[in-house]
């Protein structure tokens, strides 16, 4: 029993630290997954493909639109493969690794906006050296694509099939 709880002890800190502390400035991160053979039924999912060329980001002819985290997460399939601004605090990380065999969209990273609020995230582009992956004291601008994964999520024997929208992040800036 003692073995049983020192061991959640030490897993719950993993992630307290993964929380607080920055990860590896110029770490890019996707989402990994294991190979799985072509004739597997989980070799079929993908995430949303990406598009073949980068769209320049051009703010809206109205003026520059910031979108919400809330109204993106009510409504992901209004914003499939949109480009969006949203305002926040950086990524955060948990550095637990993935069960052998883990199979799909890797959740464990998540873009948190200025209210606090999460969604899954990648990130599709060099991370500016000398700039923290996540500050609580600064809200910064992001900018990337919302992208929603469809397919099995889970290591081997508790694969979900799951629908998870995800934040593709392409661009910070520091807000003026």
């Amino acid at each position: 029993m003692v073995r049983y709880l020192a061991r959640w002890l030490i897993v719950i800190s993993f992630l307290l630290l993964a929380a607080c502390a920055p990860p590896p400035f110029g770490a890019a991160r996707t989402p990994s997954s294991t190979p799985v053979p072509a004739s597997s039924p989980q070799a079929t999912a993908r995430p949303t493909p990406e598009p073949t060329r980068v769209p320049s980001p051009v703010p809206s002819p109205g003026g520059e639109h910031i979108a919400s985290l809330p109204e993106i997460l009510q409504a992901p399939e209004r914003f499939r493969d949109q480009f969006v601004r949203l305002e926040g605090r950086g990524v955060i990380m948990a550095t637990l690794p993935l069960c052998p065999g883990y199979v799909g969209l890797d959740e464990r990273q998540r873009f948190v906006d200025a209210e606090g609020q999460m969604i899954v995230a990648t990130i599709a582009f060099t991370w500016p050296e000398g700039l923290r992956m996540y500050d609580a004291e600064t809200v910064r601008l992001f900018e990337g694509y919302i992208r929603i994964f469809q397919g099995p999520i889970g290591c081997p024997g508790s694969t979900q099939e799951r629908t998870v929208p995800y934040f593709e992040i392409r661009g910070v800036e520091l807000k003026r």
